[in-house]
Order: C-alpha cells, then sequence, then structure tokens
C-alpha cells in the first residue's frame, strides 16, 4: 500500500489564486517524486450540478452546505482508500480545493455545529484530519481592482465587502486548526505561489 504523507487545504476568500495555485503545487510535488491525489472544490461541483443557494429555484443554506459536507467527506474517504491500493513505495499528497471547515465561514458557529451533529462530526476530530492549512487571501484586500468573478462560473459573491468578510470569516473558521498558515494577497501571482510551495516543502522536509 502506499503512504499518505500529508493532507494539505488550501481555503481562502474568492478569488484568492487557489486552481492557479493548486496546478503549480501539484506540478511542482510530482516532479519531486510525489504522487498528488487531487481533491477539486466541492461547491462549485455542487453548484454546476444544479443546486445553488441563490437565484432562482434555490436551497436553504443549511441544505446547501450539507450537501457540500457530504460530497467532501465521500471524496475524501475514497481519495485516502486508493492510497492503500498503490504500490508501497508510492508517497502521496491529498491536496484539497477547500476542507470541511470551510463550512463553518458560510454558515456561523452555531449552524455549523448543527451540521456537525447531524453528521455524527465533531470539530476537533474534522480539524485533526488535516495536517496542512495554507490560507491564500483574495486578492480584493490588496487590490480590489484586480477581483474578477468570471474565472469560475460557480463563483456568485461580485460584492468586494462581502467577499473581504468571507476571506475573514474563512480565516476565522480554521483559527483552531495546529498547523494553519496564511499567505497575503500580492499583485504578483507567482510569488504567492512560490511562497506556498516553500511552506509546503517545509512541511514534508524538502532541502
Amino acid at each position: 500500500m502506499g503512504v499518505l504523507k500529508a493532507k494539505i487545504v488550501l481555503t481562502g476568500g474568492p478569488c484568492a489564486g487557489k486552481t492557479t495555485t493548486i496546478a503549480k503545487i501539484k506540478e511542482d510535488l510530482e516532479n519531486l517524486g510525489y504522487h498528488v491525489l487531487l481533491l477539486n472544490e466541492c461547491a462549485t461541483e455542487i453548484i454546476n450540478l444544479g443546486i445553488r443557494p441563490f437565484g432562482n429555484n434555490k436551497v436553504d443554506v443549511f441544505d446547501f452546505q450539507n450537501e457540500i459536507l457530504n460530497l467532501q467527506v465521500f471524496k475524501e474517504k475514497r481519495l485516502i482508500d486508493i492510497v492503500s491500493k498503490l504500490p508501497s513505495d508510492t508517497k502521496c499528497i491529498l491536496l484539497s480545493d477547500r476542507g470541511i471547515i470551510d463550512n463553518k465561514a458560510y454558515l456561523g458557529e452555531e449552524l455549523f455545529n448543527k451540521l456537525l451533529l447531524q453528521n455524527n462530526l465533531k470539530e476537533e476530530d474534522v480539524l485533526d484530519q488535516y495536517d496542512m492549512v495554507i490560507h491564500l487571501v483574495t486578492v480584493a484586500t490588496n487590490n480590489e481592482n484586480k477581483y474578477n468573478n468570471s474565472t469560475n462560473s460557480a463563483r456568485f459573491e461580485d460584492d468586494i465587502e462581502e467577499v473581504i468578510d468571507l476571506d475573514k470569516r474563512t480565516n476565522e473558521a480554521w483559527s483552531k486548526h495546529k498547523n494553519l498558515k496564511r499567505v497575503e494577497a500580492t499583485d504578483i501571482i507567482d510569488e504567492k505561489i512560490d511562497k506556498v510551495i516553500k511552506l509546503i516543502h517545509e512541511y514534508l522536509n524538502i532541502k
């Protein structure tokens, strides 16, 4: 069976550069001999299926976040199960675009606790499932003219203050994690990516 070296989450507000950064991380780690198992953002998948908490035929926000949580849990379990089926010398990294705790940023503490209880989960256990969480701060905090929600068809936040507030709530949601790192916004995305990759290299003890 393969060896799971780390479960790493990239989180942050809308237009933080997660998709671009994840692609570069995957390329970098695979060049170093790691096998990257990639878990794409569940919210985007759910919205593209036609389940959304906005617009016509919208569902309740709590029900929407419940769908996200269940898909996230399912995909994480399937990917971890796959590790056991890989050759014994396979060094695996599970790289996730957002994690279960992101639901808290959208629901608030009371409803999030209700969501966890409904799914027989405890926040401390969920946090412990992830080895490293990297918060990418949205570009809206640095240069609002750079913010653009057209790069993701499932992104609906278009008010700058709302985007910045969501970024803050996301950071607060993950604040209890033992290995939370924060990478500030910058006009040059490559600088941001380099910082993220450096953090991952340090965690994995890559010289």
